[in-house]
């Protein structure tokens, strides 16, 4: 399952709702996916007129550690970031240096104690 983190009109909880969902769909397997604004797009018509709020990259992170909090461990993790090519990316900036974004994810995952299902709960 591929879910695109910072969707517009979704907020934190939505996402983290989401992939709790993701969770409990009986999925194996999911690709956590910052949103990036590309060039020739009707989404970089949208930013560039205000309409697309772009996460920073310490929102990312705390919207990624929630949603690990509720994924079962069972389920795969095969990506918790990407990046658009280069030269159409627009935003977010950060996101085009990833070695930096994944030392970002890394420490972050470490000193916040993450641990991939601690919150899950098949059933509320």
């Amino acid at each position: 399952t591929h879910v695109i983190l910072g969707l517009p009109g979704e907020g934190p909880d939505e996402m983290v709702e989401t992939v709790r969902y993701v969770g409990r769909s009986g999925a194996t397997g999911i690709k956590l996916q910052l949103l990036h604004v590309l060039e020739g797009t009707p989404l970089a018509d949208e930013w560039r007129a205000g309409r697309v709020p772009e996460l920073s990259l310490d929102a990312y992170i705390t919207i990624l550690e929630a949603c690990l909090r509720v994924l079962p461990r069972s389920v795969v993790i095969h990506r918790m970031t990407g990046d658009g090519a280069k030269r159409d990316l627009l935003a977010p900036l950060w996101s085009a240096d990833k070695k930096r974004v994944l030392n970002a994810v890394h420490a972050a995952l470490e000193r916040d104690d993450i641990i991939q299902g601690r919150l899950w709960a098949p059933q509320e």
